[in-house]
């Protein structure tokens, strides 16, 4: 019995390691995908963080408004450009942006008045942005906040203006506040007005002042044809992101399945068989790539209409669209899992291989975070790829609410894809072992 469990024992591994692709690929691949995935995470790379674009439409033009602008520039983590109001919405909603600042008319003269007079108008500085970005909102809006205590307070202390003296006038003619409340903001504001006369141009920098001179707020931006809303979370933009990605990688697996499936018959002798048939290369194969391609695409539409039942995902774009994209998606997948039974002589071959590969091709993708949370060097590379194109694509159809001419680009590269993967399987598919 001993004798016959070491035999059995040594045949498995005989087996194991006289496949010495499968060998290889087993033991380094692993190593390989994870010395990637710790460079990413652990801060390799260029080590520098993804630039976050911003479009600042300027309605003010003020001194005030400018050199918040160009505080806003001296921030490595921003790129800050100008735009229009309607520009900024417009590059917001399309997803070519995340985040994007109005700064309404007459910001300037108001946020120094506001400063030392609680009861003058705040103006308001909106922050239109991605619903998927949320982080990028959150870190435009410290940092703006930042800039505007800071310039402000330089203004409003500074004699190059006269807010002291607008609100000491607006402080003696209001005569709703409490007189003891009101006798003691005018003697403040006479105080500072004398210490600016006897200081001449010397500022404060230390940012300090009475109350915030001006008001905050945000607003989801998506297109127009996207009419549901979006919290400030993300809502279902990242409840139907994150079930795009995954109905992706699942298309993927399918893939290594299926190509195990042809090396399985290949081994098997059925795609011998099927050629002494009078049947041509391309109608074997392309049957082949067809039936697995509507596989594919059931696989998809019931990880997608699972997600519309339980979490309100909603196609809010063009349906053609997505149609289309989910068709081609389904093809790019079927023919990636042609190209692998076309590259792997045995079925441990195709599996140590396939996986790596889909798994990588689904992080770098976004199917399991958006690339935009991705060190700035991997951004670039992940455009290589059809997953991303095929997520981003989803993305834009449904809680984008994009038409057909926005999603046309992805739909055209993931059929390339699709053409050019089955073209390599076809050209170097093997018959028999």
């Amino acid at each position: 019995m001993n004798r016959v469990f070491r035999t059995l024992v040594g045949n498995d591994l005989r087996l194991f390691f006289s496949d010495k692709r499968a060998m290889i690929a087993t033991i380094f691949v692993p190593i390989m995908l994870a010395s990637f995935f710790a460079m990413i995470f652990g801060g390799g790379g260029s080590g520098k963080k993804a630039t976050i674009a911003v479009l600042v439409a300027d309605n003010d033009q003020s001194p005030v408004a400018q050199k918040i602008i160009a505080g806003l520039k001296t921030d490595e983590s921003f790129k800050v450009s100008a735009a229009s109001e309607a520009q900024a919405r417009e590059a917001v909603g399309k997803g070519k942006v995340s985040v994007a600042l109005v700064i309404p008319k007459d910001f300037g003269m108001q946020s120094s008045s506001a400063m030392f007079n609680p009861i003058a108008p705040r103006p308001k500085l909106t922050f239109l942005y991605d619903p998927a970005h949320t982080a990028d909102l959150q870190m435009a809006q410290g940092l703006m906040t930042q800039q505007v205590m800071q310039v402000v307070s330089k203004e409003a202390f500074s004699g190059s203006n006269n807010s002291i003296g607008d609100a000491l006038e607006m402080a003696e003619s209001d005569t709703s506040r409490d007189p003891k409340e009101k006798a003691a903001l005018i003697d403040l504001l006479r105080s500072v007005q004398k210490w600016q006369g006897s200081q001449g141009t010397q500022t404060a920098n230390s940012g300090m002042g009475m109350s915030s001179p001006c008001e905050m707020e945000s607003e989801a931006v998506v297109a127009k044809s996207a009419n549901e809303p979006k919290d400030a979370s993300g809502g279902k933009a990242g409840a139907t992101h994150v079930f795009i990605g995954m109905g992706v990688q699942g298309l993927l697996f399918f893939a290594i399945d299926f190509a195990i499936g042809m090396v399985r018959d290949r081994r098997l002798g059925l795609w011998k068989r099927l050629r002494a048939a009078p049947l041509s290369r391309l109608l074997i194969l392309g049957s082949r790539w067809i039936s697995s391609a509507i596989i594919g695409l059931v696989v998809l539409s019931a990880v997608l209409a699972f997600g519309a039942v339980l979490y309100g995902i909603r196609v809010n774009g063009s349906v053609t669209g997505f149609v289309l994209l989910a068709v081609a998606s389904s093809l790019m997948v079927a023919a990636f899992g042609m190209l692998i039974a076309a590259l792997g002589r045995t079925e441990g071959q195709c599996r140590a291989f396939a996986v790596p590969a889909v798994l990588t091709m689904s992080f770098l993708g976004g199917a399991w975070i958006p690339t935009f949370m991705m060190p700035a060097w991997i951004q670039p590379l992940s455009q290589l790829l059809p997953t991303r194109w095929a997520v981003d694509g989803f993305d834009l159809v449904t809680w984008r609410g994009l038409g057909l001419v926005e999603v046309l680009p992805s739909l055209g590269i993931v059929l390339g894809f699709a053409i050019a993967f089955a073209g390599f399987a076809l050209a170097r598919f093997r018959w028999e072992d």
